[in-house]
């Protein structure tokens, strides 16, 4: 089964079917589903196939213009190049510029197509599914698998639109404030006609259906009828999205309920639960390492999402932007709270590449590609990159920050403390290098006086906004929040929560891009506040020359505003030579 949002995506074909051929068939023809066993099998298709989160890391603090002057946490001294890009699509993105179509398999526009094409398959699914129900006399295990496959397909429905959101809109702020935000179109049927029209909403109108499938999902989800749980919405995965959904929300003792049912009911009694370090020993191959990452025996890994992904060659790559500089003493280039070495251990022990030169930047074999060859003669193919969409160590730091959120700080404080004494279980022993997080070693690191913590404190002034009746206030409340900004930076590296994380709390930030010639100055510096438009993505130039409103608004020469209308084109996914040349 192929179907096209062709409203969403004008003139959009994917992988191997061309546009012709696309506009010579029937927008409603697709594969016959006669029983409750198809339907199962068509939800298997019913996620993403792009990843979100190159787009994002590009968007975030987590990137640096090597070009621009700055201070080499490695060397010590002033370090700048004449380095090229990877591609266009990342210098625009890093100056918060749109991106065109045909930017790569990793573009804003196949963050678009990939989540609305799983949408449509969702829908797909739902619509025969209520046919077969109403023209057969279903078993009783037929009935219970036909539950399964609702669950997992408003979960799935749900999910895609949360990312979409997150995106492609501003980030959620209350049901009140939110009604001034453009969201995303949420569509639950079928399209009928080839060109259909498209309305946003608000952001609350998104964050409401949202909440109104994922409900729907939870009274029904199950771990049965699945060969490989982990690669499907099963129940642990499910309460992990509510967990982090109703985070997004502010809802924090929603956020608690969800995390225990997976973690228990004890704040930092965890034994087991998390991801085993250990298993690195000896992994001395990147593939071998990548393996262990992303392994459906892991207690961490609770979602797995194979996508199309060349994200890990723009970090391998000796070009303009990478995690270097601030952004990597902020990560995992840099001393901690507990830790007294300059890169944190775990990185060191679970693979952690340094890009030819030190200067040139990091990368954490977590981004780790596989490559999936068409064929073996040419050895061309597909770089895919399992992304580990939701796992118990982060689902722990969800909740901490619920605790934090409610002032919990004796719940929070265990929770992070289990985090961070099962990162000092490396594969080689570094007990030298740690000491116990406490509520003391806490508030002495992340104190502005502190020059190690000096590019780990981030602006928490807006909250308030972001949050109607919550603040970060100076003191205690602020070392803990950064403490746990820290650690989910730590460990969600690569994976473009970081940009989620700064857009919902309103955490302002800036980009330094090249260097003014004759002095050690950066050309510009684009700086984004609480409230900047360019905290949204903007979807897709097809999309908008179809009628659809665009994320941001662009001042013209007499002061008013105007959207910005590209040309459509379509989009592909790049077959590329294993050793990653010839896209």
């Amino acid at each position: 089964m192929t179907k096209y949002t062709l409203g969403l995506l004008a003139g959009v074909s994917l992988l191997t079917v061309s546009c012709s051929d696309f506009l010579d068939t029937a927008p409603d023809t697709r594969t016959e589903i006669n029983d409750v066993e198809s339907v199962r099998q068509l939800l298997a298709t019913a996620y993403t196939q792009f990843n979100y989160g190159l787009a994002a890391e590009f968007s975030s603090d987590n990137v640096v213009d090597n070009n621009a002057p700055h201070e080499s946490n490695m060397t010590g001294d002033t370090v700048y190049y004449d380095l090229t890009p990877f591609d266009r699509m990342s210098e625009r993105l890093f100056c918060f510029e749109e991106v065109e179509a045909n930017s790569g398999n990793d573009s804003p526009s196949n963050v678009w197509l990939g989540c609305y094409n799983a949408i449509a398959t969702v829908n797909h699914a739902l619509e025969n599914l209520d046919r077969i129900e109403a023209e057969q006399t279903l078993s009783t295990s037929d009935k219970a698998k036909a539950e399964a496959c609702r669950a997992e397909a408003y979960l799935s429905r749900a999910y895609h639109h949360f990312i979409l959101v997150n995106m492609f809109s501003q980030a959620y702020r209350s049901d009140e404030l939110s009604m001034a935000d453009v969201g995303v179109p949420y569509v639950t049927v079928p399209e009928k006609d080839l060109l259909q029209h498209y309305e946003r909403g608000t952001v609350t109108e998104t964050y409401q259906n949202i909440e109104k499938d994922l409900q729907e999902g939870l009274k029904r989800v199950t771990d049965s009828y699945y060969t490989v749980p982990k690669y499907h919405f099963n129940r642990n995965a499910a309460y992990a999205f509510a967990a982090r959904f109703y985070l997004f929300k502010h809802e924090y003792d929603s956020v608690i309920k969800y995390a225990n049912k997976v973690l228990g009911d004890t704040p930092g009694a965890v034994e087991g639960k998390l991801r085993d370090y250990t298993e690195f020993k000896d992994k001395n191959y990147m593939d071998d390492a990548i393996n262990v990452w992303i392994s459906n025996e892991s207690p961490a890994n609770l979602l797995l999402i194979p996508t199309y992904s060349g994200a890990m060659r723009y970090f391998l790559s000796t070009c303009r932007f990478a995690l270097n500089h601030e952004a990597a003493a902020g990560s995992i280039n840099g001393s901690g709270p507990t830790w007294s070495l300059s890169i944190h251990p775990t990185f060191m022990a679970t693979g952690l590449y340094v890009n030819g030169k030190q200067d040139y930047g990091l990368m954490s074999l977590k981004l780790g590609e596989k490559f999936q060859i068409t064929d073996k003669i040419s050895q061309i193919g597909y770089a895919v990159i399992v992304r580990m969409e939701f796992t118990t160590d982060l689902l722990l730091l969800e909740r901490a920050e619920a605790y934090l959120m409610k002032l919990d700080f004796a719940s929070a404080l265990a929770d992070m403390k289990a985090w961070d004494d099962n990162m000092q279980r490396t594969p080689v022993d570094n007990s030298a290098y740690f000491k116990e997080l406490t509520n003391e070693v806490i508030l002495a690191f992340y104190n502005p006086e502190n020059q190690y913590s000096a590019h780990k404190l981030l602006d928490y002034s807006n909250v308030p906004q972001m949050i109607p009746g919550y603040e970060i206030y100076q003191g205690d409340m602020e070392a803990y929040m950064n403490c746990l900004m820290h650690f989910r930076r730590l460990e969600t590296i690569h994976t473009g929560m970081r940009f989620f994380d700064l857009k919902r709390l309103g955490i302002p930030y800036s980009h330094e891009i090249g260097k003014k010639t004759g002095v050690m100055k950066p050309d510009r510096v684009e700086f984004l506040d609480w409230n900047d438009t360019r905290r949204a993505l903007e979807v897709p130039s097809e999309a908008i020359s179809m009628g659809l409103e665009p994320s941001r608004k662009y001042e013209t020469s007499d002061g008013e505003s105007s959207m910005m209308v590209a040309q459509p084109g379509d989009l592909v996914v790049f077959e590329v030579d294993k050793d990653g040349t010839n896209e």
